[in-house]
């Protein structure tokens, strides 16, 4: 019984040392927060308007044709053509019989040519040797010179036929996509009817109309914001036309796109600049936090610590605002996770291999 009661005091003099020992320990850090940063940049900025704006083919062409006649054959909606491909045919019968009518005009007149000749050469001897009045070689003459005329006029009616010919099929004039049928094979045509609309898919660009406030501000070649819906992309200025009208002050402007971007007929926002422009400090909105306080961001230290910053917001440019404040231009902002963080404490980035240098 005695061994039993210094077995229980040993025992608890044992979880005595240990919960002491534990009291004594110093309290463990929070774990380090899982974040994502971006990286803080110096810009131009500026004051922007949104304007609207419809993206559009640099070459939207409705084909007619040059001749008269029943289509045979047309191109199909969808296809995508080359500069030169037979885009529609016109039932081209009467013109081969006006080509066969035209070498039949052709031989006609080189016989009557023929004639002529040899009978001005005989006039001609004759006159020299005073056989003949003067007046009947100048008929010869004259009719020799009628036939030659003739002739070149047969020859003329004979190549614009080919040339007809030639228009009987519509041909491409680039590479395009055959967007609409605006007749369909059996119909009679005439001259200048249109047939199909192509659109040049490769070079697209949005038309947009600005105020012309925005003149002083904008220039060739500069490169703005273009969205729509969810996707936006910066694209550069192809073209300005500064010329308004008294009712609606406003002017167009040429942004070119690159194919595939942005579908052509969908509206789009244009992002453009519409005050003097100014060097700047931008970060991602995400990188805010605002409180009743105000706003700050969190930068990364070197030693991977969160540093908490106050902040003034200035412009905003699409997805990023304008800051003021004791901002390091070459750390970078937390912009996933900053809500939860503390000053001075521990980060690790979302992804295991970013490092800060590649923020």
């Amino acid at each position: 019984m005695r061994h039993r009661l210094i077995n229980a005091t040993v025992v608890v003099a044992i979880i005595a040392v240990s919960f002491n020992s534990l009291a004594q320990q110093a309290p463990q850090e929070p774990p380090a927060a899982l974040v994502e940063a971006e990286a803080v940049r110096t810009e131009l900025i500026a004051q922007q308007i949104w304007v609207p704006g419809t993206v559009v083919s640099r070459t939207d062409s409705s084909l007619a044709s040059e001749v008269p006649g029943r289509i045979t054959w047309l191109a199909d909606v969808g296809d995508l053509v080359e500069a030169g491909d037979v885009l529609a045919k016109v039932d081209d019968h009467m013109l081969q019989l006006d080509y066969e009518q035209n070498q039949a005009n052709i031989a006609i007149w080189e016989a009557r040519v023929n004639l002529l000749s040899r009978k001005q050469k005989r006039f001609s001897s004759m006159a020299e040797q005073a056989n003949t009045s003067k007046d009947q070689l100048d008929e010869v003459v004259a009719e020799l010179e009628i036939a030659q005329q003739e002739l070149n006029q047969a020859k003329v009616d004979k190549r614009l036929t080919e040339y007809k010919l030639a228009q009987s099929e519509i041909k491409a004039p680039f590479k395009a996509m055959v967007v609409e049928r605006i007749q369909s094979p059996g119909e009679y045509i005439a001259v200048g009817q249109s047939l199909l609309r192509i659109v040049d898919m490769a070079n697209v660009e949005a038309s947009i109309k600005a105020p012309l406030s925005a003149v002083p501000f904008i220039q060739h070649g500069l490169t703005v914001m273009v969205r729509s819906g969810d996707k936006q992309s910066s694209h550069p200025i192809r073209t300005i036309v500064p010329v308004g009208n008294s009712r609606s002050r406003m002017m167009e402007i040429r942004v070119q796109l690159q194919p595939g971007d942005f579908a052509i007929g969908s509206a789009v926002r244009v992002a453009l600049p519409h005050s003097e422009s100014h060097q700047g400090l931008t970060v991602p909105r995400d990188a805010l936090v605002l409180r009743k306080s105000g706003a700050f961001v969190y930068q990364v230290t070197d030693n991977n610590t969160a540093k908490q910053i106050a902040v003034k917001t200035g412009i905003g440019m699409g997805d990023r605002i304008e800051v003021v404040g004791d901002i390091n231009a070459q750390s970078p902002v937390i912009t996933r996770g900053a809500e939860r963080l503390s000053e001075g404490q521990k980060i690790r980035y979302a992804e295991p291999t970013q490092q800060l240098a590649n923020i």
